[in-house]
């Protein structure tokens, strides 16, 4: 059970973040941890497989089937890039209208492409929102315990 606690304290601390300054920390430090509490584990999901699409590849072969040459795309992205970039250019309407059609095109690709392939397993998602975790002091537990025996 031990592999089990620990991949659930990592799974429930995964957002904490260490407030270090910049350089090299040395610990030592012994501590208790209690876990106190409940967890549910979801079912497996079947799901788009949306994540394992490779867009590198993806967009070389999109290129490819456009007829769009190698140095031409670059110029054409590095352009897209650097306006996108500027100040004030996702104000302009035509910006908008071109970001609508993006919008239309990724709904489209959505509903007619990636939901026709075919679903891959998703592990089913962790609950921990019952669990409770305390760390403490290894040095305030002896203390404690040297209370009680006294």
């Amino acid at each position: 059970m031990t592999n089990e606690v620990k991949s659930l304290l990592a799974k429930k601390w995964k957002n904490e973040a260490a407030d270090l300054g910049v350089g090299r920390h040395f610990i030592d430090e012994e501590i208790v941890v209690r876990v106190n509490g409940s967890v549910e584990k979801r079912s497996d999901q079947l799901v788009s497989p949306t994540v394992s699409i490779p867009l590198i590849p993806t967009l070389a072969l999109f290129w490819e089937k456009a007829g769009i040459t190698r140095d031409h795309a670059l110029n054409m992205l590095r352009e897209a890039i650097t306006e996108a970039m500027d100040d004030g250019i996702s104000e302009d309407a035509s910006i908008q209208d071109r970001i609508g059609d993006v919008t239309t095109a990724i709904t489209a690709v959505r509903k007619e492409l990636l939901d026709k392939l075919p679903k891959m397993k998703r592990a089913g998602r962790l609950d921990l929102s019952d669990l409770e975790v305390e760390v403490v002091p290894a040095v305030a537990i002896a203390a404690t315990n040297e209370l009680l025996v006294a």
